[in-house]
């Protein structure tokens, strides 16, 4: 019995004896000779989508759960929509928690080409800033067993750059190969995963700030009613509440979709258009919604691409008139910026539609998002809250 085998070393196996590695490589080996899916790296690429708890590696640490002399709960959770996971290592029960963000691609119908993006600390439930990781950090994945609730996988350099090769730190030829490192990995529950979630004074400080926000924007007409003082009291609110993000990664999070109302902004133009309206057409809110779009001609079942993002800004006048403009967005791995670029914009004034010309593109930054608030500063600077729609504030 392969885990059987692995938990009687310990969760995770570390410092395994080289005689019961190669009983686990053995039991591994039977199981692959089984696999019940043929093609994890793209038609059944759902199947790996998930929280998976690292059970044994015999890959260098962190990789394996360990950090020098530390022993943590390692977490993989993979995002085969966006085709992109992050690594999660829980050291002090929470107190610690250090993440890798990566993205991959198919290459072929059982392997993966993963490539390293940003690591990030968090400490006590503040996550510190990302560092990025060296361009052509690369690993493959060749993912030679999977069912609902275990997963082995073969993995190496194969190729790519290794820091810890470049540092000195192991052999110059060490994991090499494609399948010099195994895996094994079982489900995990889903639970939230950032380690602030653990430590109730820091839930109550973000609960309070959150209020406090909240309160700042309602009857402010978007923002067009608030003066120089209460603009910097939000920007401040926003501020504070941006370094109690609860959600790791918030660009790539699936929290970002959905349609969000505008709560308030800074920006004028949008401002303008809600307050002053048009003649004879009020304004009367603004909203924004985030979708998956399906490629053109359908989706390819060999096709491990993500699936692109849709960002669709509305304002809305009476009489059911709107503008709206429709973006092409793309998050930036392993951070919060959302690059977008203008792609339609429409307009039904006075009960006549028609086109207009999308012109522009620029970036905005989720500097906070949970399941109903959204934060963001866009590349002119302008601040934006938005409130999930069917959230009552």
């Amino acid at each position: 019995d392969l885990l059987g085998v692995i938990l009687s070393i310990g969760d995770p196996a570390v410092r395994v004896p080289a005689q019961v590695r190669s009983a686990i490589d053995v039991a591994a080996r039977r199981l692959e000779a089984r696999n019940p899916t043929p093609s994890p790296a793209t038609r059944d690429i759902s199947a790996i989508a998930g929280r998976w708890r690292v059970r044994y590696s015999d890959a260098p640490p962190p990789s394996n759960g360990a950090l020098g002399p530390l022993v943590g709960v390692p977490i993989q959770i993979v995002d085969s929509e966006q085709r992109s996971y992050v690594n999660e290592l829980t050291l002090f029960n929470g107190i610690a928690q250090l993440s890798l963000a990566a993205t991959f691609e198919s290459r072929g119908a059982s392997a993966l080409r993963v490539a390293f993006r940003s690591l990030q600390l968090c400490l006590l439930g503040i996550a510190l800033p990302a560092v990025s990781i060296p361009k052509g950090t690369e690993r493959t994945w060749l993912l030679t067993y999977t069912d609902e609730d275990m997963r082995i996988v073969r993995a190496g350099v194969d190729g790519g750059r290794s820091t810890l090769r470049e540092a000195g730190l192991i052999d110059a030829d060490e994991g090499a190969a494609a399948d010099s490192y195994l895996f094994v990995l079982t489900r995990a529950p889903h639970i939230e995963s950032r380690a602030g979630s653990r430590f109730p004074l820091l839930s109550s400080r973000r609960a309070t700030l959150k209020k406090r926000l909240l309160d700042a924007c309602i009857g402010q007409e978007l923002g067009a009613l608030s003066n120089s003082d209460q603009r910097t009291d939000v920007a401040a609110l926003i501020d504070s509440l941006a370094e109690l993000n609860p959600t790791q990664q918030p660009a790539s999070s699936p929290l970002l979709l959905g349609e969000w109302e505008v709560l308030w902004t800074t920006e004028t133009e949008l401002l303008f258009l809600t307050q002053k309206g048009l003649p004879f057409l009020p304004g009367e809110g603004a909203s924004q919604t985030i979708r998956y779009v399906s490629a053109a001609g359908g989706e390819s079942a060999t096709d491990a691409s993500p699936p692109p993002l849709e960002l669709i800004n509305r304002v809305s006048f009476s009489r059911g008139d709107a503008l709206t403009v429709t973006s092409s967005c793309e998050p930036t791995a392993g951070g919060g910026r959302v690059q977008f670029r203008f792609s339609g914009c429409s307009a039904r004034l006075y009960g006549i539609e028609f086109p207009l010309p999308p012109v522009g593109s620029g970036y905005f930054d989720v500097v906070y998002i949970d399941e109903n608030l959204r934060l963001c500063k866009d590349i002119r600077g302008d601040l934006q809250v938005c409130t999930r729609v069917g959230f009552e504030a």
